[in-house]
């Protein structure tokens, strides 16, 4: 493992994590921030959803989705949306942590679980969802400088700019929890 990712999961893993006040069943979709431990160095993996989708069409998101009721656990519908979504088997996958709770403006709770994903995989993309799908290096990602906020009636909305794509909405604001756990 690199000395950034290292730093980084070390920093998080040692930070007591914030305790969720609902149920895993009060929640209906989860998704896997996956951090691909790259030589080089680590990188968050994306998608772009497909513009034919009718929810977030065209939105840079993280693999995931809506619970199933043959899933056991949340984390279990994040690893089976992944799969679906990308084509990354769970094999490759190792789960460090869980991020709190955020709401969608559709109305669902989501859940986020942090893993690291071997750089091995091949990747095998649903077209019918995922238009697309990139990396940002994780140094890009826990700079705070690099967001944008902006007032949006009561709330603000985050934006990270990186290259061709715009990171905004839920996505942001999971990479901000991030963010602020990689603070010092």
């Amino acid at each position: 493992m690199n000395n950034s990712l290292s730093r980084f999961l070390s920093h998080y893993l040692l930070t007591p994590m914030l305790q969720d006040s609902l149920s895993e069943t009060s929640h209906s979709a989860a998704v896997l921030v996956p951090i691909i431990n790259h030589p080089q160095g680590p990188t968050l993996l994306f998608t772009r959803r497909s513009r034919q989708l009718r929810h977030h069409p065209g939105q840079v998101a993280f693999p995931g989705g809506k619970r199933d009721q043959t899933d056991h656990s949340l984390y279990q519908t994040a690893l089976r949306e992944t799969y679906e979504e990308v084509g990354i088997a769970p094999q490759f996958i190792e789960k460090v942590g869980e991020l709190p709770t955020v709401n969608s403006r559709t109305g669902h709770c989501v859940k986020p679980f942090l893993a690291l994903v071997q750089p091995s995989f091949r990747l095998n993309l649903n077209r019918d969802e995922v238009a697309e799908v990139f990396e940002v290096p994780l140094l890009h990602l826990v700079e705070p400088n690099h967001y944008i906020s902006l007032p949006f009636g009561p709330r603000q909305v985050h934006f990270l700019p990186y290259g061709s794509h715009l990171i905004w909405g839920m996505t942001a604001n999971i990479l901000l929890h991030l963010t602020s756990k990689a603070a010092p």
